[in-house]
């Protein structure tokens, strides 16, 4: 299996991609350069795709601007390259390695995060997103609409108001729509949960079902139906300032908020998981958060390895 740096010059042309658009460090101007050089020919595409599928292929577990000197960059490379062991045909480890860090599958994305990355990007209209870690998303812009598709994770849209070119936020459920408003919408697993800031939200599911959601409150509804909105749920909008506030809510639902924020595997038992929780706690610091938790709950936080962390029912 012949190394990266053994590799033809289009699949050494996907790696440089792939490091600089995982590095944290590109611009909104470097995925467009990016999107143009994918799209130039089919062969590139091809490369594009041996590469991230290879390594999103790999077995692991899964439940989301200036330039560096040329010696920096090369010597970046070929770091990654040695200490990842990376080949076109990735192997298990190294992928997983790769994603703990930055979700690989979001690279082609318009608007992307890493692990515990929180970054907020400003649209042409003058709109903003506030993009959750491990998030991805595309946009659309035409001169009559403005849509943006959520993929992964959670995004806080702030609208610029437009009458005559309405902003929609696409899921998998449904769609949410606002001329001007500020609000947050989660794609989770087989539901949307949407909370309406300063501006009521219009919201259809996938089946025609309709509601106008109020300010300050949230709703959760899947592709057929409208769960009732209520004002606790809009503390799951904490995430915008690093912070999780929880109501009452289960462990598995703390743990599920913090994934995105640890570079590794985190996992809980089911007895365990049930626990109820109420308290604030820090995204940013998973760490001081689990340590928290275990001293407030009858819990055990075992690490593992620095990648796998376990949290299980303490024994009597």
């Amino acid at each position: 299996m012949p190394p990266f740096s053994h590799a033809s010059p289009l699949a050494n042309q996907a790696i440089d991609w792939l490091l600089l658009l995982r590095s944290g460090r590109a611009t909104q101007h470097d995925y467009a350069e990016f999107r143009a050089w994918r799209d130039a020919h089919p062969q590139h595409h091809q490369a594009w795709q041996n590469l991230t599928t290879s390594i999103d292929g790999a077995a692991f577990d899964q439940a989301d601007d200036s330039s560096r000197p040329s010696t920096t960059a090369s010597y970046s490379r070929r770091r990654f390259l040695t200490r990842a062991g990376l080949t076109v045909l990735a192997g298990g480890a190294t992928a997983y390695a790769c994603n703990a860090v930055y979700p690989l599958q979001n690279l082609a994305s318009d608007a992307a995060t890493g692990t515990s990355e929180r970054r907020r990007y400003t649209l042409t209209d003058g709109s903003s997103l506030l993009l959750d870690a491990r998030s991805s998303l595309d946009l659309s812009y035409t001169p009559y609409l403005r849509q943006l598709n959520l993929q992964s994770g959670a995004v806080t849209i702030e609208a610029a108001t437009n009458e005559s070119r309405p902003f929609l936020t696409k899921t998998a459920e449904g769609l949410i729509r606002s001329h001007g408003a500020r609000y947050m919408v989660r794609q989770q697993s087989h539901r949307t949960l949407v909370v309406a800031h300063d501006e009521p939200i219009e919201i259809q599911t996938r089946a025609g079902a309709h509601t106008v959601l109020q300010p300050g409150m949230g709703i959760r509804f899947d592709a057929l139906r409208l769960g009732e909105p209520s004002r606790e749920m809009a503390t799951r909008a904490a995430w915008e300032h690093g912070r999780i506030v929880a109501r009452d809510v289960t462990l598995n639902e703390i743990v599920e908020t913090l994934r995105p924020y640890y570079s590794g595997t985190l996992r809980v038992t089911v007895a365990a998981g049930g626990l109820p929780v109420s308290g604030e706690y820090s995204l940013d610091d998973v760490s001081g958060t689990l340590r928290s938790l275990e001293q407030h709950l009858p819990i055990t936080v075992q690490r593992f390895t620095p990648w796998v962390t376990s949290i299980a029912v303490a024994s009597a």
